[in-house]
């Protein structure tokens, strides 16, 4: 019974440790990753004596955008992948790996799984989770892609029925048809017409895009719908539109026109939702996203600032919310580190204005949408470019220059079809 009480104390004391630290960053998604890489420049040039705290559950960050490749092996998981105590050695600055709880802007305190976060500044990046609409049995039977986890059970899933030894196609359904739906239908697509005739040549995959509206692409113009749904059918795509999944079980999906359809893989692309009411009791709006001023602060609690997909900006011409893409999340990251830093200084910082430089988005391999400006381009420039962007984003020259040999190597050989199951391995002898 001691022993018992003594563990409980131990845990209570835990969970009620004080941390302090001047600028708290939680979240390590693409928004919160920006604000600490521009923010430690900032700080070792003008305010070297100032501390920064990033938190998040993962000690990664992960460039979400890519983890549909990974998952079909068209990249390496370490390709989309940074480690955070990568990105603060030699620095003052410090991560901890724990779960957010509960955030006070009026204290100025955070509590997390590991103790209570006290904070001069703070920012927030929790970023965004899958949203099933409340249909039966899509959380518990659907795999996605908007995490590292999600990316690599998905992967294991599709070579576990690629190596069972039953000759039936294989079915992938892929519930929503907007940018990840899309992108992901194309490297399945690609996969299987390429990769699979030389590594599995018996058999056969059916990829379908199930969508609600009454096209794909909704948000982009019609010649690029257009033509990104012939490239799909080209690739034998199935595309049903003015279509709604009821009902998802582990082997099956239901329409709601009543059709029930064969699906051993169904992946969940739909929509997302965010939480913000889960951490915050005021501010946060019907949507779940956090108010915040022209400068990206909390209204109210100015030391406070709320940025990606959690954060609720709005145009001040349209009045229309700015969209929750990785674009957006990644200057609205960029702002708030300058917007901090000149505070410490004591300057002021115009307001933030989001003007789009326009869509990337691959469809399969060597295959492309560039979206820049008022110019459109398609096929293997528009990949490349894609590509290219994303090499210069990531830190470092040796990790750069390791990506493109990866990558170079790759468009000579197959996609990776390893997959280890760390969940059902063997027991050691």
């Amino acid at each position: 019974m001691f022993l018992y009480i003594s563990k409980y104390v131990l845990f209570y004391m835990k969970k009620q440790q004080q941390l302090k630290t001047d600028i708290l960053i939680l979240g390590a998604g693409i928004g919160g990753y920006e604000t600490l890489r521009t923010l430690t420049k900032q700080l070792k040039k003008k305010h070297p004596d100032r501390h920064i705290t990033i938190v998040d559950r993962n000690n990664y960050f992960t460039f979400v955008p890519m983890l549909h490749e990974a998952a079909t092996g068209s990249i390496e998981p370490t390709h989309c992948t940074i480690p955070l105590r990568a990105i603060i050695a030699n620095t003052p600055h410090t991560f901890c790996k724990a779960r957010i709880e509960k955030i006070d802007p009026s204290k100025k305190t955070v509590t997390t799984s590991v103790g209570v976060f006290s904070y001069e500044y703070c920012v927030i990046a929790l970023g965004s989770t899958t949203n099933y609409f409340d249909t039966p049995g899509a959380k518990e039977y659907s795999e996605h892609v908007r995490t590292l986890d999600g990316a690599m059970h998905l992967k294991h899933q599709f070579i576990h029925m690629l190596e069972s030894c039953g000759e039936e196609p294989l079915s992938i359904n892929i519930v929503g048809g907007g940018y990840t739906g899309v992108e992901v239908a194309g490297q399945y697509a690609d996969l299987s017409r390429k990769d699979l005739k030389t590594l599995y040549p018996t058999k056969k995959v059916i990829v379908r895009v199930i969508q609600s509206g009454d096209s794909i692409l909704p948000h982009m113009s019609k010649r690029i719908q257009k033509k990104v749904w012939e490239r799909l059918e080209k690739q034998g795509v199935i595309i049903d539109i003015n279509s709604r999944v009821t009902n998802v079980t582990k082997d099956q999906i239901t329409l709601n026109s009543g059709e029930k359809i064969k699906s051993d893989i169904t992946i969940w692309t739909a929509g997302f939702e965010t939480l913000g009411a889960t951490f915050l009791k005021k501010g946060v709006n019907a949507r779940g996203r956090v108010d915040v001023t022209e400068t990206l602060q909390m209204i109210d609690h100015p030391d406070t600032y709320a940025i990606g997909d959690i954060s609720n900006s709005t145009d001040p011409k349209t009045k229309i919310s700015y969209p929750q893409l990785a674009e957006a999340a990644y200057h609205e990251g960029h702002y708030v580190a300058e917007h901090i830093s000149r505070r410490l200084q004591h300057k002021t910082t115009p307001p933030f204005r989001f003007h789009s430089k326009g869509q990337l988005m691959p469809v399969g391999d060597w295959y492309g949408v560039a979206q820049i400006g008022p110019f459109v381009l398609f096929g293997k420039i528009a990949w490349w470019i894609r590509r290219t962007v994303y090499v210069f984003f990531m830190p470092g020259f040796l990790r750069k220059f390791r990506i493109i040999v990866d990558w170079t190597l790759h468009s000579f050989g197959v996609r990776d079809v390893i997959s280890i199951d760390t969940a059902n391995g063997d027991t050691k002898m």
